[in-house]
């Protein structure tokens, strides 16, 4: 069975608000993007020892669907965390602003990061750039050799809105973006290529958790920045 222990799946501002077409525009890329989260968690969390964190985003602005006074700014209910999985709150683009992700992921030695979410040019891809830059993944192995971390972009699952009252269009913002995160920041791989990576010597486990499971998640605040 594949040790996956040192793996994780981070989905970054998958809320209610973040999915608003009124506030963020009116034309959205990726019409698979919640349908493919949602298939990305079951297997992570039929995945022995994979870790699952979720970035809650907590907007500073009052008119913001994502402000804590929202109930938009609750967790799209069919990717809502599970009582094991790990959730943080933050207030700024990137969940490493503050260094509490970064630490959490260091100290289990997570050598390799799948990111989803929202949106890939805001938040999902300055958090991808981040993990990058930090090298958060990255780790010194039994003889001492570095070995840089894999940053993984799902590219299929994220999603953008068009810009300038439909100057650029969705599916140009969304492609533009993940142009330029691949390579420089992060490898991307389809929802389907993951699932084979990390359906990889699971023993045809049951991907069957129970929803009551979804009660509760802890959380971690990122600071008030």
């Amino acid at each position: 069975m594949a040790d996956h222990s040192h793996t994780a799946l981070i989905v970054v501002d998958s809320q209610v608000g973040a999915l608003e077409k009124g506030y963020w525009g009116t034309n959205r890329s990726n019409p698979s993007y919640e349908e493919n989260v949602s298939k990305l968690l079951a297997a992570f969390r039929a995945a022995p020892d994979a870790h699952i964190i979720h970035i809650i985003h907590e907007s500073t602005n009052p008119a913001s669907p994502l402000h804590p006074n929202k109930p938009s700014m609750m967790i799209h209910p069919p990717h809502k965390a599970f009582r094991s999985e790990i959730s943080f709150s933050k207030s700024a683009n990137s969940a490493f602003v503050e260094p509490a992700l970064g630490t959490w992921l260091q100290d289990r030695q997570i050598w390799k990061i799948y990111f989803a979410g929202l949106s890939v040019d805001l938040c999902l891809g300055n958090t991808i750039r981040a993990a990058s830059d930090l090298g958060v993944a990255d780790h010194v192995e039994e003889d001492g050799i570095l070995v840089k971390g894999d940053i993984v972009l799902i590219d299929d699952a994220t999603a953008a809105w068009a810009k300038h009252g439909g100057k650029y269009d969705a599916d140009t913002v969304h492609g533009v973006h993940v142009e330029s995160l691949k390579g420089e920041f992060t490898r991307t791989a389809s929802t389907d290529q993951v699932l084979e990576e990390i359906s990889k010597g699971l023993n045809n486990r049951c991907s069957e958790i129970s929803s009551t499971d979804t009660d509760r998640s802890r959380n971690i605040g990122l600071g008030g920045f």
